[in-house]
């Protein structure tokens, strides 16, 4: 087996993390980035955010020097109920935006300050093609019976194509 580049895994946290951020802001919503941001920051503490984590990439190499990624990213939204001042769709709507950002392809670059950190493209996160629910919204309501607090999630599927030959 050849070996799969060890900066993939950073490339495309930074990449996705980056893409769904640009996703956040155009909606005005505060999005916390799982393992970079803290958790204590005002973005935790505001009314309504979401919360980006990544799973992957889980690596298969198809033939020499030839690999598949597999990389699952999960959204999830949190809203304050506020009775009759607040929209109670807002939640809906936002897990709607976040749906139709996943829908990709998601362009995975070369971020960082490493040596072969140039910022080119190296590829495009594509949903996963015969998967069933490539991407899900699901809805959890309110989480608890004391707490004013709905969340909803938003999960995907993704695959990325590389090849290590010619590097």
């Amino acid at each position: 087996m050849n070996t799969p580049n060890p900066n993939w895994p950073r490339w495309i946290f930074a990449s996705a993390a980056d893409h769904f951020k640009q996703a956040a802001d155009n909606i005005g919503l505060p999005i916390l980035i799982e393992g970079i941001d803290e958790r204590e920051t005002e973005k935790m503490r505001a009314d309504d955010h979401v919360e980006f984590r990544i799973n992957g990439p889980a690596v298969t190499e198809l033939s020499r020097g030839y690999f598949r990624l597999d990389v699952d990213v999960n959204l999830m939204l949190t809203s304050m109920m506020g009775g009759q001042t607040r929209n109670a769709y807002d939640i809906v709507q936002h897990a709607g935006v976040f749906q139709q950002a996943a829908g990709g392809p998601i362009p995975v670059f070369k971020f960082g300050e490493g040596p072969e950190d140039n910022e080119t493209l190296l590829g495009c996160l594509t949903l996963r093609s015969g998967k069933r629910d490539a991407i899900r919204v699901i809805h959890f309501g309110q989480i608890s019976r004391v707490d004013r607090i709905r969340q909803s999630a938003v999960d995907a599927r993704y695959q990325l194509y590389l090849s290590t030959n010619g590097e």
